[in-house]
């Protein structure tokens, strides 16, 4: 069973090849884990951060998780 095109695109050959980026912020008791994670590969970002502070810096570790993950498809 294949899983279902839920963002159809028409971008040409190689269209399909696409770079799964995942932000998790667990939220503990005293503080929280904040991790910026490529599917299948270790974490870029794996920190324990004070409530409220989860966010912070929190784009450009996405933005170089993605700018990576673009080198790895070329």
């Amino acid at each position: 069973m294949s899983e279902p095109v839920l963002y159809p695109v028409e971008d040409g050959p190689g269209a399909g090849r696409h770079v799964d980026v995942v932000v998790r912020v667990l939220v503990g008791l005293k503080r929280s884990t904040v991790l910026v994670e490529r599917q299948g590969e270790p974490a870029s970002l794996y920190e324990t951060r004070e409530h409220g502070r989860e966010t912070d810096g929190l784009g450009e570790a996405v933005e170089a998780a993605v700018r990576e993950g673009l080198e790895n498809l070329r």
